[in-house]
């Protein structure tokens, strides 16, 4: 198959358009021939080598995808050929000590697409029928394919680590990105009220579509006073944080005694200052988002397919990657083009990848 991998760690050149075997398909298994897929800002750490995370090259990446049956193992059990389907991003064996214990995100097998195994940027894609999840004709795969991730981790972060109640004041900072979109609109669905931060006026006004109520465009003077002067004063109960960095500091100070902050995503830096004393003094909560267990999977997708959290949709055009590989490499493909926009920060959620001859976007 056709596939967008990377056989070494580094830049955008790394990732090379290249003849790959098909995936095996198990007994229980079954192939997905992909329509679209996801791409997140962790694509372009996994392709850099920055993730943290050990890989096994050569990589396929795409943790998300929609896409048709293309062949179904003896023992994959309802699932015929043809069929649309996705599929949970990540699963877990269901048979080790810490599944037994209801602890599937502890699971010592477990399986990430796009991390552990090949995913999705790709023509096919090999999956366990258990976590195959079927589609309906109506459904978005477009949004299906990009939602999944920032969805669940959003759903888990409010429902499960924040636990967001109505009426509570919630802070969102830098809300035109993937999870933080989310985050607002599954906060409100929480019956919160979301007080959200963009760097411009153009993304505030793609915030406030998301249904925040107040969105503070970030100047030069002191976020946290702006974020005060915006609330009346009253301090918050809640900080849902996607980028870490030099303002974590200023955004956990607007918190109120005893509240809480969860952060998953560090890509405005890692390494933060932190006031012991202050954190102490108030009783402040810092949790950080592990990952989304398999309910919370299946959660974030049922509210795509409703539509009860939206999933922006930028300009499409169509791009053939055989025709764009140039010199081995994806120049003016899909795979480029979508995590250009990631990388710059020119985007107001997911991006989506899609394969051979079907639809792309930038």
């Amino acid at each position: 198959m056709k596939a967008a991998a990377f056989y070494e760690y580094g830049p955008a050149e790394a990732m090379q358009y290249a003849d790959i075997p098909d995936p095996d398909v198990g007994l229980a298994d079954v192939l997905i021939r992909v329509q679209a897929c996801g791409v997140n800002h962790s694509d372009l750490d996994s392709r850099a080598g920055t993730s943290r995370w050990p890989f096994e090259l050569p990589m396929v990446l795409g943790a998300e995808f929609t896409g048709t049956v293309a062949e179904v193992g003896t023992g994959a059990g309802h699932i015929r050929t043809g069929d649309l389907v996705t599929a949970f991003q990540q699963y877990n064996c269901g048979r080790c000590g810490q599944c037994a214990k209801w602890r599937p995100d502890l699971c010592e097998a477990f399986e990430v697409f796009g991390t552990t195994r090949w995913g999705g940027y790709g023509e096919l894609v090999s999956v366990p029928a258990r976590v195959v999840v079927p589609l309906h004709t109506g459904d978005d795969v477009l949004a299906v394919a990009a939602g999944q991730c920032v969805v669940s981790t959003a759903w888990h972060m409010v429902n499960r680590l924040a636990l967001v109640r109505p009426d509570n004041l919630v802070l969102v900072p830098s809300a035109s990105g993937g999870v933080a979109g989310a985050l607002v609109q599954c906060a409100k669905l929480a019956g919160a009220r979301v007080i959200a931060t963009a760097g411009s006026a153009a993304k505030a006004g793609r915030v406030a579509a998301l249904g925040a109520d107040v969105v503070v465009v970030r100047g030069d003077g002191d976020i946290a006073t702006d974020l005060l002067d915006a609330t009346g004063g009253q301090r918050f109960d809640v900080v849902l944080d996607t980028v870490g960095g030099d303002l974590f500091g200023a955004h956990l100070s607007v918190l109120r005694e005893e509240g809480t902050l969860v952060t998953c995503g560090a890509h405005a830096g890692e390494v933060v200052p932190l006031d012991l004393i202050q954190l102490f003094r108030n009783g402040w909560r810092i949790v950080g988002f592990r990952l989304a267990p398999p309910g919370d999977l299946a959660a974030s997708l049922e509210l795509i397919r409703r539509g009860a959290v939206k999933v922006p949709m930028p300009p499409r055009r169509t791009v053939s990657w055989s025709a764009a590989s140039m010199s081995g490499r994806c120049s003016l493909s899909p795979s480029d083009a979508a995590p250009m926009r990631v990388r710059k920060r020119d985007h107001a959620n997911a991006s989506r990848l899609a394969p051979i001859g079907r639809t792309s976007w930038r």
